[in-house]
């Protein structure tokens, strides 16, 4: 939204859950209605990391399905011309050849800690491509790698890796604790994107007529979640130890998109992992200092 009101050009429409509820469908299908948007870009979900998904595995699938469901159906009945979902690097097979392009989607098993999660997003992409099919939907399906950036939450039950260890390093430090356990080796590979660099690329997918319907949206490279958890004890001063437990999961071994089709669209990433991350650590300092 940040992107979009910079754009003099678009006007914006924008609701959120308290205003409405997408796993109703007649609520969603009547604001669709009423607003008659140009477009839509679907990027509600329900979403965690690890620990979430574990727990949670019912919901993940079931109210994602809901989610896009209802948001797809209203679209092509109101007339959307255009529609935007956000996929997630985790549809593609666990032990998927890296960098993973777009091809090897359904070509092997899952990563089981995320797979309703990403049972749920393979689904949509289906309904999405069946709604084209027949004419009722134009959609764009970028797969974004892990996001971070401003508003991220940092509730250690449902944040992602990045928000989670910014806290829980930030804490220590005010805490005066001297060791932090990480799930996992370490050694699993993650591909991060700040948000805005998200939200520059969607724009550009808007704008081009000739978009395709799947499009991996990333950096190019990637970083083990040893290095990341050290980069981000840097930023936070904490100088104390990290441990790595390797009785935990820590998901995929590797995700990073083969993103050279955008790459050469035009399109490229502007905002560095030390400088988002250090962006991170002032949000949430400025939060918990309130």
């Amino acid at each position: 939204m940040r992107r979009l009101r910079a754009e003099p050009a678009i006007e914006t429409i924008a609701t959120n859950r308290f205003e409405l509820d997408l796993l109703d469908r007649e609520a969603t299908s009547a604001y669709l209605a009423r607003t008659k948007p140009e477009i839509v870009i679907a990027a509600a979900a329900v979403v965690g990391g690890i620990k979430a998904n574990l727990r949670e595995p019912v919901r993940f699938l079931l109210e994602n399905l809901e989610i896009q469901k209802n948001l797809m159906i209203a679209s092509a009945r109101a007339g959307v011309s255009k529609f935007v979902f956000l996929a997630s690097s985790c549809i593609y097979p666990r032990l998927a050849s890296q960098p993973m392009s777009e091809s090897v989607l359904m070509t092997g098993p899952l990563e089981p800690s995320n797979e309703s999660y990403a049972v749920a997003k393979i689904a949509g992409i289906q309904l999405a491509r069946s709604l084209q099919q027949e004419g009722l939907l134009n959609v764009t399906i970028p797969i974004p790698p892990n996001i971070y950036g401003p508003n991220d939450h940092f509730d250690l039950e449902r944040a992602h890796v990045l928000s989670s260890l910014v806290r829980r390093f930030s804490d220590a430090v005010v805490d005066g604790r001297r060791t932090i356990a990480v799930w996992g080796t370490g050694q699993a590979r993650r591909e991060f994107m700040h948000s805005d660099d998200l939200a520059s690329a969607i724009l550009f997918l808007l704008r081009d007529s000739h978009a395709p319907f799947l499009i991996n949206v990333g950096v190019g490279e990637d970083i083990s979640i040893r290095d990341a958890a050290h980069l981000i004890a840097e930023l936070t001063s904490f100088s104390g130890d990290i441990e790595f437990d390797p009785s935990q999961p820590e998901g995929m071994p590797q995700k990073l998109l083969d993103s050279r089709v955008m790459h050469q669209m035009g399109w490229r990433p502007r905002v560095a992992l030390a400088d988002g991350l250090n962006q991170l650590v002032s949000e949430y300092r400025s939060k918990t200092s309130v």
